[in-house]
């Protein structure tokens, strides 16, 4: 007995000492206040990235801090022409100083989008007989004091009323709060608490488990660890559904006669950085539901891996729940980022279509002088986040928590010509092969295909992409390209061809202030 107990105690004690040392580096890059996922600035520091930017940072995980971005952009050595001059025009849209511990900072940025469809993805066409017009006024202030942040952000997007693909977010003046949220950086513990976007995937990829194509959604979130390993959970309050099992948005009025349903989402990720350049890592959510549904113990535990427990007793709320894993690779030259999504698969009796979902991105810089080069492909089968309970759906407010859409292919090939300071020119082809199952819609029979139900729709689109940051603050991003679908609606021998293009052009003005 006495050599067990010391046996345990050593291997215990080693155990805590390899973990310190993973967890040692405490310069995680994810302090608040954070770069909007959506912010014009991400192409450019995705491209810097690439470029050789912090060059000891693996990226899976966003938004990052504009802490972090600014140190990152000053202490780059050896940059490139392009990045030397690209991050001096970065500079001007973050807070003056990295070292800055307590200001407050405002940043406020006005803008418009003028496109040939209301729906930002241009891929799918979407026919109009009038141009869209998205006027669009972003307000943010953040107050820093030691490791406290406090951000109070408004936004005016006349794209909540006109989005094709969700509900109307803004019941007043097209507006609500966004990156608006209380957050605590501690030395090895971070604490979120608002509403905020994120990101867990490669930026211009997909994210599998969360991404940025919802609106910014209500939640908390822990994160435990350092650089090398970290812990991260996320639990966020969703749109709460009928009694009788409908989407409205709006858990009162016509929920009343038929009761409300609370949606909530749990979800975690388990990272290690193997060595500097490789970084792997597990994931797990749940999305539980129930007219009392709220803070779950059982839930909020990161391990309590939802491929055990989403039907294991106590059952108190119906659940839909979902395992992944990723990695993540980065050397001087390449990026890339990969994951796996299993919703679920019946492995003891094989009759059931799998539900499965997966994506790639690579970036490959220096192909030619001023030129990089990038791939990413995503595939959904047609049952994955989807559920036989309308309330387990991936959804929130209409829009995918992960992906916008199921059962299809997309693969992208792209070029970026990086020639002059503060400006990109993508040159790149889509390829999106679509089936007719919505998840959003009834679960398809089992009897269907895994892939590609009824008749799928095959869309080309070649097109060309400028993006630009101005020296003067105006930010710029025009996209023009041209859709060729065949079994166009998913009619059989259909053809459709048209353009979609878009130009987007917002200005901002920023400030910062000591609290000293």
């Amino acid at each position: 007995m006495h050599f067990k107990i010391h046996f345990m105690r050593r291997t215990l004690s080693l155990f805590l000492v390899a973990l310190v040392a993973a967890v040692s580096s405490v310069s995680h890059a994810r302090q608040a206040p954070f770069v909007a996922v959506d912010d014009p600035m991400m192409p450019f520091v995705e491209a810097a990235l690439s470029e050789g930017l912090a060059p000891d940072w693996n990226p899976n995980s966003w938004p990052v801090s504009q802490k972090s971005l600014v140190s990152w952009l000053q202490e780059s050595k050896d940059p490139s022409k392009w990045l030397a001059a690209t991050s001096e025009r970065l500079l001007e849209r973050l807070p003056p100083s990295a070292d800055l511990a307590d200001y407050v900072h405002t940043d406020l940025r006005a803008g418009i989008r003028l496109a040939t469809q209301d729906r930002r993805d241009l891929v799918r066409h979407q026919q109009m007989d009038e141009l869209s017009w998205q006027p669009m006024l972003l307000s943010r202030t953040w107050f820093q004091a030691g490791s406290w942040t406090a951000s109070l952000g408004l936004r005016f997007d006349r794209y909540y009323e006109v989005d094709p693909d969700g509900m109307d977010t803004a019941h007043r003046w097209f507006s609500r709060a966004e990156d608006a949220y209380i957050a605590r950086n501690g030395e090895w513990v971070d604490f979120f608490f608002g509403r905020m976007g994120r990101h867990w995937g490669a930026t211009g990829g997909t994210g599998l488990q969360l991404s940025q194509n919802p609106r910014p959604m209500d939640h908390m979130s822990l994160r435990l660890g350092g650089d090398r390993l970290f812990i991260e959970s996320v639990l966020a309050e969703l749109d709460s559904f009928t009694g009788d099992g409908r989407a409205t948005g709006t858990a009162g009025a016509d929920s009343v006669r038929s009761g409300s349903i609370r949606r909530m989402l749990s979800t975690h990720r388990l990272s290690l950085a193997v060595t500097n350049k490789w970084t792997v890592g597990l994931s797990h959510s749940t999305l539980y539901s129930g007219a009392n549904a709220g803070f779950s113990l059982k839930f909020v535990n990161p391990f309590n891996v939802a491929l055990y427990e989403i039907d294991n007793r106590p059952k108190n709320d119906e659940n839909n729940g979902m395992v992944g894993a990723f990695f993540a690779f980065r050397n001087a030259r390449t990026m890339a980022h990969g994951e796996l999504l299993l919703d679920d698969v019946d492995v003891l009796n094989g009759t059931e279509p799998a539900s499965i979902a997966a994506s790639m991105a690579v970036r490959r810089s220096a192909l030619a002088p001023d030129l990089s080069a990038g791939l990413t492909a995503t595939l959904v089968t047609a049952r994955t986040y989807n559920s036989e309970q309308t309330t387990g759906q991936y959804s929130y407010l209409g829009r995918g928590i992960a992906t916008q859409f199921a059962d299809y292919v997309h693969v992208r090939a792209f070029a970026d010509w990086m020639r002059f300071p503060g400006w990109i020119v993508r040159g790149g082809i889509d390829v999106l092969r679509q089936g007719e199952a919505d998840f959003r819609g009834p679960l398809p029979d089992i009897d269907a295909a895994t892939l590609f139900t009824g008749t799928p729709e095959t869309t080309i689109r070649p097109f060309m992409r400028v993006m630009g940051l101005t020296s003067a603050g105006l930010d710029v991003a025009a996209e023009a390209g041209w859709n060729s679908s065949s079994d166009h609606l998913h009619q059989p021998g259909a053809s459709h061809s048209d353009v979609t293009a878009s130009i987007s052009v917002s200005y901002r003005v920023l400030g910062s202030r000591s609290l000293k």
